[in-house]
């Protein structure tokens, strides 16, 4: 059973957490959750638990077999984090395969027990430390030893240019060869990505981190190593949360950008909440979550407790639905995931379909981007993110990459969907390039 001490950073917290960003290069198995997000208002967004929870070195690890981990993780009674990354969709749905190039590197998913768990939760903070392996005093030592890490100066991260691995001519083919397959009846939706790209060895993840997160606060920002592999995300959308029996997920499609003037701006969201496209999108995906969670609900218990809803986030605003579910009392804990992996909000529908088109379109492999990221709890409890707003990147090749996507159906315009490809983009582009222009990105 994990322990938990109290402490003080003895500092403003947050100098400790940015501390907390550069302890994960430290260790091959590290994991900074944070919640940044400046709306909370009670609604879509009411799940709100902590601040920051990470974790350091790695007491166990799982990365080969997942039924390893849904079999053993309750034997553990302990805190797990991780990730599952998109492939692990062959793992679930043998059918499918990959063989796209992946430059990153992260296994299909891992999960590690973290030797030393930290968690701010309303500005309390607490250590937790498994007495089978580490004393209170090693405990209080790994704090100081964080309180003693410099922290680095305010640099600028270098200026670096993104190349695209499709050209905004393919783009618009590939859309138009999608909408085709949608009009034959293939699919209803399907979720296309691009990938942007650059080489850089020497970055540090941690600051790039730091700047993502003050530049997008968003509730579910993640810094992930896994070996060479970082992640540095600043995602707002949830996939899967599980509190006892009850089911949360909160699949988000809809897209706008926020405007400066407060007139103009509420003009845009009310035109999100109103477009019929985008309404169509999201209900469509809304209806295949509540599919997947049937699979693993008692009859009955599968509601949507709040459709098409538009939220403020920093730079857009985005359509979310919430959909919530009572597991059946013979489903494992872990079924949930199991039965919507990967979330419809990413894939498509039919899913199955729309991910046999996106493995025959798009260039390169997913990885962990449109995965997810999170922590389950002894009690077998979790909540993950949807990974995207993200960054990956390989420590040892220097390969960096952010990737975004839209969703296509038979009515969308396909040069408006390169366009909120690009708006998602916008935030982490300037990261690296505050005053650069593309020529892709004109038009």
């Amino acid at each position: 059973m994990r322990k938990w001490i109290s402490f003080s950073p003895k500092e403003h917290s947050g100098k400790f957490e940015q501390r907390l960003y550069r302890m994960v290069h430290d260790f091959n198995e590290a994991v900074v959750l944070t919640d940044k997000y400046p709306y909370y208002n009670g609604h879509s967004q009411q799940y709100h638990e902590f601040q920051v929870l990470a974790g350091f070195d790695a007491l166990d690890v799982f990365q080969e077999d997942i039924d390893v981990l849904a079999g053993v993780a309750g034997e553990l009674n302990d805190w797990l984090l991780g990730y599952l990354s998109y492939d692990l969709k062959m793992d679930f749905e043998p059918m499918l395969l990959s063989e796209n190039p992946d430059p990153i590197g992260f296994k299909k998913f891992g999960f590690f027990r973290p030797r030393y768990l930290i968690r701010k939760s309303n500005e309390n903070w607490a250590l937790g430390y498994h007495p089978d392996f580490n004393s209170e005093e090693d405990a209080e030592h790994f704090i100081e030893n964080i309180r003693n890490i410099p922290l680095y100066d305010c640099a600028e991260l270098p200026e670096l240019r993104f190349s695209p691995n499709v050209s905004e001519a393919e783009y618009l083919r590939t859309v138009n060869k999608l909408i085709e397959h949608i009009r034959r009846g293939d699919i209803y939706e399907v979720n296309y990505c691009i990938d942007f790209f650059a080489q850089k060895t020497g970055l540090n993840p941690a600051q790039v981190f730091s700047q993502l997160i003050q530049s997008a606060p968003m509730p579910f920002g993640a810094l992930l190593r896994h070996h060479d592999s970082f992640l540095m995300g600043a995602s707002p959308e949830r996939y899967l949360r599980k509190r006892g029996a009850r089911l949360i997920s909160q699949p988000m499609k809809g897209t706008a950008r926020k405007n400066s003037e407060v007139h103009d701006d509420l003009y845009v969201m009310k035109s999100l909440a109103e477009s019929d496209k985008e309404r169509a999108e999201n209900i469509m995906i809304a209806d295949l979550v509540r599919n997947d969670l049937s699979r693993v609900s008692a009859r009955g218990t599968v509601r949507v407790d709040d459709l098409c809803s538009v939220f403020p986030f920093p730079g857009v605003y985005q359509m979310i639905s919430t959909v919530s579910a009572q597991m059946h009392t013979d489903a494992n804990w872990f079924d949930p995931v199991k039965y919507s992996f990967p979330m419809g909000s990413m894939t498509g529908a039919p899913k199955i379909s729309a991910m046999q088109l996106i493995e025959k379109y798009e260039k390169t492999s997913r990885g962990l981007y449109s995965g997810a990221v999170g922590y389950i709890t002894p009690e077998l409890d979790y909540d993950f993110n949807v990974v995207i707003r993200s960054f990956l990147y390989n420590q040892a090749s220097g390969y960096l990459s952010y990737t975004v996507g839209s969703a296509i159906t038979d009515v969308c315009n396909p040069r408006d969907e390169y366009s909120e490809c690009l708006l998602k983009a916008e935030r982490l582009r300037t990261l690296f390039n505050k005053n650069m222009e593309y020529d892709s990105f004109r038009g």
